[in-house]
């Protein structure tokens, strides 16, 4: 990862930089004394982090947290200030942190740790999870990082309910007459047999066991074991925030809120 780093006071430029090289995590570590300079590096040099002054001259902070935001849309800002008054515009401006000069060492290595184990998480994340299901705003399932295209769309709608209701085995008429209430039993059972055959069949390439489906008593039970689902990261990184009064982290929920609930499918036992 690289980190850029802006402060107009050269003597405390050179306390942030020396703590960063101490830290020992980022491949690169750039710092500026003016924004114009940070802008023209991001033009040419990736960057992953930075470390933003508020009050200076011609471009201050947080338009220059605006400016390489554009640039760099996943870019994680934290902001280093001797005023307390800008917390609001800090986290309006999608800030990871808001530090208070002087700088405690402790107190910025306890932001680059956050910073470090979501890196890390989203890289085991992407190493280990061949499964993204994503079902805030557009509904879009991934197999080894392809979105699938379900051949039927009850299919689809079939997954979705099972996975709303993972871990908990649903009755097989019950969801005949959920997704065929329309059709004599009979041919709704052929249906809905055929159709868990298909999601068992699209989530077979994956070959890690990320998702199966049991029949036992005349229920269905889906298991999810490995992979990524936005709606369970969400709902935990909301409990994380609330847990440890963590604004960084209520603002990374957000984040992750593309949508509403399977909005655009029309599911009326997705409305609750």
């Amino acid at each position: 990862m690289n980190i850029l780093i802006v402060d107009d006071e050269a003597y405390l430029l050179e306390e942030i930089k020396y703590y960063v090289k101490k830290y020992g995590f980022f491949n690169t570590c750039i710092a500026y004394d003016n924004a114009a300079d940070a802008i023209n590096t991001v033009n040419s040099q990736p960057i992953d982090i930075a470390l933003l002054d508020i009050q200076m001259p011609r471009v201050n902070g947080l338009e220059l947290a605006e400016r390489l935001t554009d640039m760099i849309p996943d870019i994680e800002i934290i902001f280093i200030t001797a005023y307390n008054n800008y917390a609001t515009e800090a986290f309006e401006a999608n800030a990871i942190d808001y530090i208070l000069k002087p700088i405690r060492e402790e107190r910025l290595y306890k932001t680059l740790d956050k910073i470090r184990k979501k890196s890390d998480n989203a890289n085991q994340m992407k190493g280990e999870k061949s499964i993204s299901i994503n079902m805030l705003g557009k509904y879009v399932v991934r197999v080894d990082g392809k979105p699938h295209q379900w051949n039927r769309h009850k299919a689809a709608e079939l997954f979705a309910y099972l996975l709303q209701n993972k871990g908990y085995p649903i009755d097989k008429e019950k969801l005949c007459g959920l997704l065929w209430h329309d059709v004599e039993i009979r041919k709704a059972l052929v249906n809905l047999q055929s159709t868990v055959y298909s999601i068992r069949k699209t989530f077979e390439s994956s070959g890690d066991g990320a998702v199966s489906i049991l029949y036992t008593r005349n229920k269905y039970l889906l298991q999810v074991k490995n992979a990524y689902i936005d709606v369970d990261q969400f709902e935990s990184t909301v409990q994380q925030a609330v847990d440890m009064d963590d604004m960084a982290l209520l603002n990374q929920a957000v984040a992750l809120y593309k949508g509403d609930y399977l909005e655009e499918e029309g599911w009326l036992w997705a409305e609750t």
